[in-house]
């Protein structure tokens, strides 16, 4: 490339793209690479600032800024992602299905350490739907060696990011508390039929039960016996002496995975297990608070991960919700653990 001033440029092949900025409305591309410059151009390209443009003077050895982002881009997405065409030389991988994403920090920060090459992606575990974009890359130079490119694609064959389809449930709903099964109370479980729904998941059927041990237990077995493949319990789950749903759910017989979680609101949550199929001990917040570990914990076992007690654990970092008055979950840290 040479570089030569915009008023002797008529006639010339621009070697990049021109952005055109204007404060607080527009970032967009006013010049692409490859126009030709005529003589109506040269005010306009004064007036974004340009005294001075790169054209082609002669062959150009290494990779263009489009075609090396697309090459990265192609090297580290999965089966469940996009390629975005290039714009001002960053190149953006979009998700092809609602799903979790995933991303190995390790070879993340090795791509990172080449030369002249830039990658960034959204959180480990961060929820995603069609459409969205979950890493972007590009360049620094116009022009880079075939060399650098070949480590990225050398890595990119390790693995470094990728995204599991969530999967549907038939779901169980058990609405556990005396209050309610006697209709002291109105019932309020509308709300967290609307969220576990909202997560595309389907109610076969939805039982309320008095604070009984029998009478959770048993209820619990009927909806995996209709067929449920994971069961939802509401409430019951804390110190007071009439709360009984977590010794309803050992009364199954199945494994209590924890009990208890370092995040907030959610504290009081329970995850068990019975013949494969998970139950959910959810606790009381779930009724008020827009998002708690419910949340969390729901998306990962759609995307068909086991639990186990150090995810729990590792939630204790970024597992404190800090109730923002416009909630932008899940664009946000909370529980985006290590």
């Amino acid at each position: 490339m040479k570089k030569i001033k915009v008023e002797d440029a008529v006639g010339k092949v621009l070697a990049h793209d021109i952005t055109e900025i204007i404060p607080g409305k527009k970032k967009d591309v006013a010049f692409k690479r490859g126009k030709v410059i005529e003589k109506g151009d040269i005010e306009r390209l004064l007036d974004l600032g340009k005294s001075h443009i790169y054209a082609f003077d002669k062959e150009i050895r290494g990779v263009h800024e489009d075609e090396a982002g697309i090459r990265i881009a192609e090297s580290i997405k999965d089966e469940n992602m996009e390629i975005a065409p290039p714009k001002e030389g960053k190149v953006s991988i979009k998700s092809k299905v609602d799903g979790l994403f995933y991303v190995q920090a390790k070879h993340l920060y090795e791509i990172n350490k080449i030369k002249d090459i830039l990658l960034s992606v959204v959180p480990n575990r961060h929820p995603v739907k069609k459409g969205d974009i979950v890493a972007a890359t590009r360049i620094i130079p116009l022009y880079i060696k075939e060399k650098e490119l070949k480590k990225v694609e050398r890595i990119g064959e390790k693995g470094v990011i990728s995204i599991k389809p969530f999967k549907s449930f038939k779901v169980g709903l058990v609405i556990t508390g005396s209050e309610v099964y006697t209709g002291r109370i109105t019932d309020g479980s509308y709300l967290v039929e609307e969220k576990i729904r909202g997560y595309g998941l389907d109610i076969i059927e939805k039982k309320f039960v008095p604070d009984n041990v029998s009478k959770i237990r048993d209820a619990i077995k009927d909806l995996f016996g209709m067929g449920a493949e994971m069961v939802i319990t509401t409430g019951g789950l804390s110190v007071d002496p009439d709360d009984v749903t977590k010794e309803g759910i050992e009364a199954t017989g199945a494994e209590v995975l924890f009990y208890g979680t370092p995040v907030f609101p959610g504290a009081m949550f329970l995850v068990a297990r019975l013949k494969g199929r998970y139950i959910l001990g959810a606790p009381a917040c779930i009724y008020f608070n827009r998002n708690t570990v419910f949340d969390i914990i729901i998306t990962r076992i759609m995307a068909g991960e086991r639990m186990h007690k150090n995810d729990m654990i590792k939630l204790s970092y970024g597992g404190l919700c800090l109730q923002c008055d416009v909630c932008h979950y899940p664009t946000c840290f909370f529980g985006k653990g290590p």
